[in-house]
C-alpha cells in the first residue's frame, strides 16, 4: 500500500499493508485487520493503542484461548514467536 515517512500520526490509523519509516505515533489507535502486515522502521509510540480487528482479531482470540497453562498448548503459542526469546 503506502510508505509513510517522517510524520506524526494521531487518532485512528489502519495499518494493513503500510510501511512506516521514522514516524511518531502519538495518542493513536492503530488497527490491524489481518491483511498484509505493516512494516515499522525507527518509529516511536506514545499513548498508542493496538487493535486487532476482523481476521486479526479472530487469530488473537484463538491464540488467547490456547495460551492458558490448562490447555497444554501454551508451549505452542510461545513457540510461534521465537524472536521474542520466550521459551515455554
Amino acid at each position: 500500500m503506502a510508505e509513510i515517512r517522517d510524520q506524526t500520526l494521531t487518532g485512528a490509523q489502519t495499518l494493513d499493508g503500510n510501511t512506516y519509516i521514522n514516524c511518531q505515533f502519538s495518542n493513536a489507535r492503530l488497527t490491524f485487520q489481518g491483511g498484509q502486515p505493516p512494516g515499522f522502521v525507527n518509529c516511536t509510540f506514545e499513548d498508542t493503542e493496538f487493535v486487532f480487528d476482523g481476521a486479526a482479531g479472530r487469530t488473537m482470540a484463538f491464540l488467547k484461548a490456547m495460551a492458558p497453562a490448562s490447555t497444554n498448548m501454551r508451549h505452542i503459542v510461545l513457540g510461534l514467536l521465537p524472536e521474542l526469546g520466550v521459551n515455554g
